[in-house]
C-alpha cells in the first residue's frame, strides 16, 4: 500500500504550518518537544549554576566559554527532547488497551 493511500483525499492538500499542525501526532510530538525545551533549560541553567563536578569552573575558565555551553545546551536538547518525545508517543492508547492478559 502506497503512503499517500493513509492519508484521507480531503487532507492531501493542505500544506504548510497549517497542514501539520492539524496532524494530531505532529501536535503532540510539538507540544512535547516544547516541554523538553523547557525541561533543558532547567537541567542546563541548574547544572551551570551549582557547578556539578566542576563544570562551571571548566566552562568559564576556556577561552571560548560560549563553544562548551552551546555543545552541552545542545546535547541536553537533544537528549530531552527526545525523551519527552519518546514518552508521548509510547503513552498514546491503542486500540487493545481494553483487553486484560
Amino acid at each position: 500500500m502506497p503512503i499517500n493511500d493513509l492519508v484521507p483525499p480531503e487532507r492531501r492538500q493542505e500544506k504548510g504550518i497549517q497542514g501539520i499542525f492539524r496532524d494530531p501526532l505532529m501536535r503532540l510530538l510539538a507540544i512535547n518537544w516544547v516541554i523538553g525545551l523547557f525541561a533543558t533549560i532547567i537541567v542546563f541553567v541548574g547544572l551551570i549554576l551549582t557547578n556539578a563536578a566542576g563544570l562551571q569552573d571548566l566552562i568559564f575558565g576556556s577561552d571560548e566559554p560560549l563553544i562548551p555551553m552551546a555543545l552541552l545546551f545542545f546535547g541536553l536538547l537533544i537528549t530531552i527532547c527526545s525523551v519527552a518525545m519518546g514518552m508521548a508517543v509510547m503513552m498514546v492508547p491503542k486500540d487493545d488497551d481494553d483487553q486484560i492478559y
